[in-house]
């Protein structure tokens, strides 16, 4: 009889419906002072403000800066830190078009300008104010992930109408001087702030059609520190000197020699949101687990992102997944748990990298604590901002251990 009794008490105290009951309820997504998700100190400069408060959608922050350049919102305490590192290249650009070489050339070229470099960009910046914001569809189910890793329609055919004008461009010379003009003051030649886009943009038609030296005329301003493009890489210079075909290139070949297949390599290089300025990194990020099993998933995920938050979250991801091994540990498999990355160690360790600002107790976050095929004595949530104390609490009960403020 006690054999029995104590069965049926293991039973009951396993049910689904009693776990389901130990965990808290969710909760809405926040909005929380600015200065509880950002450090105290990029929050207020000599130039710019910082709003007080700021709603957290999908996990990361929305910030609002205010400067003299303009008023620009960030997706994200990372955008935040890139937007105020872009607004020295601004006014550095700003000085830069006012000189007299490069003054004439403005008026010029606004002459000449017709609609064969008028209207082509290296990155048109026009579209970004539909992305979502956020990478709350990442903490959605796989159901849509197979279906979205292999759509090439709408996105493939814009890369491949902006790759025709970007090659047309570079016979002009308009993207080299493009960017040089970005090397010159450390801005992102990608960027999708758009007054640095613009600026570039137009500074690089006047060099062409104004008949600059950019020899002659970027002496005049002084050389810039490289912008802070994200915590785990600034621009590197294979980024300011290489076109985009030439990047593409590399990336084709680092892929393929990690066994990623045609397809999933087209599909990741022609995702307009992963520029050269991330897929670089997140390419040599990869390469950097050689004995991790699973990396074609991760770029057939990287390949489906919607936006630049969505593209830098994967790469903060893979970043984090290369530092979490160790000489005495490695990494033996990146799995993918929904659109989540989980990492897995040879020791048995599973770590899963959230870069995100702040994890709200949502049903997405509880689904996933719950799930039955991430198992593991020891399973850590690797957090870049906070978790609420709710998020807190129904994770420790599911047997997660959250570590926030980890290095990206």
């Amino acid at each position: 009889m006690w054999p029995r009794l104590m069965l049926a008490l293991g039973l009951i105290l396993s049910a689904p419906g009693l776990l389901a009951a130990t965990l808290p309820p969710v909760e809405p997504m926040p909005t929380l002072d600015a200065a509880t998700l950002a450090p105290a100190g990029p929050l207020k400069g000599a130039d710019y403000t910082v709003d007080a408060k700021a709603p957290v959608v999908g996990y990361m922050g929305q910030f609002t800066l205010r400067a003299p350049a303009g008023t620009f919102s960030a997706d994200g305490t990372e955008m935040l830190g890139i937007r105020i590192g872009e607004l020295a290249a601004i006014a550095q650009l700003s000085q830069l078009s006012q000189s007299g070489v490069f003054a004439d050339a403005l008026a010029a070229s606004a002459k000449k300008t017709g609609a064969a470099i008028g209207q082509a960009v290296m990155n048109p910046v026009e579209t970004i104010a539909g992305a979502p914001a956020g990478v709350g569809r990442f903490f959605q189910s796989a159901a849509t992930k197979v279906s979205r890793a292999t759509e090439s329609t709408g996105s493939s055919k814009s890369s491949q109408r902006a790759g025709t004008g970007d090659a047309a461009m570079d016979l002009l010379g308009v993207n080299k001087a493009k960017r040089r003009i970005a090397k010159q003051v450390g801005a992102d030649p990608y960027t999708t702030n758009p007054v640095l886009a613009k600026q570039l943009d137009d500074l690089a038609r006047a060099a062409f059609a104004g008949g600059v030296s950019l020899d002659a005329a970027l002496a005049v301003s002084t050389a810039g520190v490289a912008t802070a493009i994200s915590a785990t890489a600034t621009v590197s210079n294979l980024v300011w000197d290489s076109s985009p075909e030439d990047i593409r290139t590399v990336n084709e070949k680092k892929l393929a020699a990690m066994g990623v297949g045609a397809d999933t390599i087209r599909a990741f290089v022609t995702n307009r949101w992963f520029t050269p300025t991330l897929s670089v990194p997140f390419v040599d990020h990869l390469a950097q687990i050689p004995e991790a099993k699973g990396r074609t998933a991760v770029v057939a995920l990287a390949s489906t992102v919607a936006s630049e938050g969505e593209a830098r979250f994967m790469l903060n991801a893979v970043s984090m997944a290369r530092q979490v091994g160790t000489e005495r540990d490695p990494v033996v498999a990146l799995d993918l748990a929904g659109r989540i990355l989980v990492v897995r160690t040879r020791g048995g360790r599973m770590e899963v990298p959230a870069p995100v600002d702040y994890v709200v107790w949502t049903e997405r976050v509880r689904a996933f604590a719950e799930r039955k095929n991430v198992k593991s004595t020891q399973r850590n949530i690797l957090v870049t901002g906070l978790a609420s104390a709710r998020a807190r609490e129904g994770l420790q009960a599911a047997g997660w251990a959250v570590q926030e403020h980890s290095k990206r």
